[in-house]
């Protein structure tokens, strides 16, 4: 049992921080390519027809991309769990052809209908734009089929426990884009970053298949869309496609009540969304990325123990990494906003509404994903029907309350809502959990608890001693600004561990979270 709780454990930590860093590297890649891309072609016309073009292709190819692992998953752990590698290779090139030719079929219309899309999204800009935005729609269209095969070939290898090259994607993607940019932009303009983005998401394909490869895969043409196993895949996927829908609503949301609470309120909600939603999938994401796949192994061998003491473990490692994430992002939410954003129009008041939203959303960061890795325990025993329920009752109290509140605080009754709604869905999680799969141990997380509390204090005291001394240093604005941040982040942070080692939060052979 203990070295099972161990290698469990290491398991869950090591690939959770693979992830969390390939994530971290592609974002940053991403903000260098934002930057390149804004020096080069300022905001104009340009700019506003290649955002425009992408919006859709990026829409169609997040909903393979997110939805896809829920399904394929548990599907192919199944078969590696039995040995059955030559009946999952077969399944998976018939999964491989029928969506080429889906996701092809979708670019092909794509092409088709942009001068038609293109035009509705954008009526108020000039018709050199509108020519642009639709030339450009029709490259990045070919998103979705590159997008599509990567989902389906990353799904696959998350289920061989492989996430080096999988979890790569965005960081090979904006490389690539990088370089082709930096080499052509002064021969085709904004049509080389289109150019860049379609080859870099080839690239991505090409080095998961080879990846693949190296597991035992060849791929032949293989098309049985009426194949029993193929058509268990389609009918499984309706539940998280709905419910991926249902997700997007809540953005939606945002933009039509931020509509009607005076000039500014969308943006503020949308800029405060990003950094929560950023920090939340680059840090705790990754846990939740990495639990499905190894919960998914036990369930194919048929041992709810073994889930069960897996799902208590990433919890506990969601709460470690997640709390003092919280925290951190509490105290210093206005410091970070006036960092990242205080410049040009963006004005002091502005940096203090957006923190203030952004502390008011803090309960979502760890409460969301405590709910997405209790999902992964449905979505392993193929049970689709679940989660979809806990989106749909998250979707409705999130809008009941955003409606209600908005109207009697204003914009922060938006954020309130969010908070509010994650509340809802972990209670009903929880509870759902333990009818279907009986009691977790939540016993055993009483010591784990009470030392996490302790290291918590501990690193609060960090923060505050850090933001103190960042109020007295006496530098130039600029630095100062940078300080506000960085002092109490470094700090927090090392006060943090320090208490993980002495109330033995982190076990000192191993850098992971102590039983409980």
């Amino acid at each position: 049992m203990n070295l099972y709780r161990k290698l469990s454990k290491n398991y869950l930590f090591r690939n959770a921080s693979i992830t969390a860093t390939l994530s971290g590297a592609g974002a940053v890649s991403g903000l260098i390519l934002d930057a390149l891309i804004v020096s080069a072609f300022g905001v104009g016309y340009q700019t506003d027809a290649y955002f425009t073009a992408l919006t859709l292709p990026l829409l169609l190819s997040g909903v393979f991309s997110i939805q896809c692992p829920k399904v394929l998953i548990p599907v192919f752990s199944e078969y590696f769990n039995r040995n059955e590698h030559a009946d999952a290779w077969v399944l998976l090139r018939n999964v491989v052809t029928t969506c080429f030719l889906v996701f092809a079929g979708i670019w092909l219309a794509g092409i088709v209908l942009s001068g038609l899309i293109i035009p509705l999204q954008i009526p108020g800009l000039e018709s050199r734009t509108v020519s642009l935005a639709v030339w450009l729609s029709e490259i990045l269209f070919g998103l979705v089929l590159c997008q599509g095969l990567a989902s389906i070939m990353q799904s696959v290898l998350y289920a061989r426990h492989s996430y080096l090259i999988s979890c790569s994607g965005k960081l090979v993607n904006n490389i690539v884009t990088i370089i082709v940019v930096v080499v052509s932009r002064g021969h085709f303009g904004i049509q080389a970053v289109a150019a860049g983005m379609l080859i870099g998401n080839c690239v991505q394909v090409a080095l998961l298949a080879l990846v693949l490869s190296t597991h035992g895969f060849r791929y032949h043409w293989l098309l049985k869309p009426t194949d029993p196993r193929m058509r268990g895949i389609i009918r499984s996927f309706r539940y998280p496609l709905f419910g991926h829908l249902l997700g997007e609503s809540g953005m939606i949301l945002q933009n039509v009540l931020g509509s009607f609470l005076g000039s500014g309120s969308v943006t503020v909600l949308r800029y405060a969304s990003r950094i929560v939603q950023a920090i939340a999938g680059i840090l705790l994401g990754s846990v939740v990325q990495v639990t499905l796949p190894l919960i998914a192994k036990h369930a194919a061998a048929n041992d709810l123990r073994l889930q069960r003491k897996t799902l208590l473990e990433s919890i506990q490692l969601l709460s470690v990494v997640g709390l003092p994430v919280c925290i951190w992002l509490a105290l210093t939410a206005e410091p970070l906003v006036v960092l990242l954003f205080k410049r040009g129009e963006f004005s002091a008041a502005d940096a203090v509404l957006t923190s203030v939203i952004i502390r008011l959303m803090v309960p979502d960061i760890l409460l969301g994903r405590i709910v997405s890795v209790t999902q992964t325990l449905f979505y392993a025993n193929l049970d689709m029907r679940t989660p979809l329920i806990s989106t749909m009752i998250y979707t409705f109290v999130n809008t009941v309350f955003a409606i209600v509140l908005a109207r009697l605080l204003g914009v922060v009754g938006v954020p309130i809502a969010v908070s509010l709604a994650s509340l809802s869905n972990t209670i009903y999680m929880i509870s759902k959990l333990q009818s279907r799969f009986g009691p977790v141990g939540w016993g055993e997380m009483w010591g784990f608890t009470f030392r996490l509390a302790a290291t918590c204090v501990m690193g609060g005291g960090g923060f505050a001693i850090g933001t103190k001394l960042a109020t007295i240093a006496t530098v130039s604005f600029s630095l100062t600004k940078f300080l506000a941040v960085a002092m109490p982040t470094a700090f927090g942070m090392c006060l943090f561990i320090m208490g993980a080692f002495l109330f033995r939060l982190i076990d000192s052979r191993l850098p992971l979270p102590a039983g409980g």
